[in-house]
């Protein structure tokens, strides 16, 4: 077996992985926006983190309050620099009432940024892979 077989063969199954992870991802949030609920929350605070890259971004820390009248305090994993929020800044928040501390920003990028990068990834690592794959397959019907 010829190493560009082995690569095109590597790069269209980790490709495939990505892109799958990426669309399962994709079907939870379909998931979880068809069950939550939408509250109004306030960001109180915003978390610098330190990149191992010598960078960093910030995440918004916020609460809200559930339907049920519970206060909720969470940090959003998506972080950016410049801030995407400020201190003090309303935002629409979507919740599960049953799991309220797994609350999500109601933002394009907050909910889907994960799912785009991987299913991004595994497209261009699966379509690298596929093109090695074809020229291996050309060069040996010598082509």
């Amino acid at each position: 077996m010829s190493a560009d077989l082995i690569i095109g063969i590597v790069f269209s199954l980790v490709g495939g992985l990505l892109f799958a992870i990426g669309l399962f991802l994709f079907i939870r949030i379909k998931m979880f926006l068809s069950k939550a609920q939408v509250a109004k929350g306030t960001v109180i605070e915003m978390v610098y983190h330190h990149s191992s890259e010598g960078g960093g971004g910030y995440s918004p820390v916020y609460q809200f309050r559930t339907i049920s009248g519970q206060m909720i305090t969470r940090q959003d994993s998506l972080s950016s620099n410049p801030p995407m929020f400020q201190v003090g800044q309303t935002i629409d928040v979507l919740y599960e009432p049953e799991k309220p501390q797994n609350a999500r920003i109601k933002k394009f990028w907050s909910l889907y940024f994960v799912t785009i990068l991987l299913c991004g990834m595994g497209f261009i690592f699966g379509g690298i892979g596929i093109v090695l794959l074809i020229f291996n397959l050309m060069d040996k019907m010598n082509l």
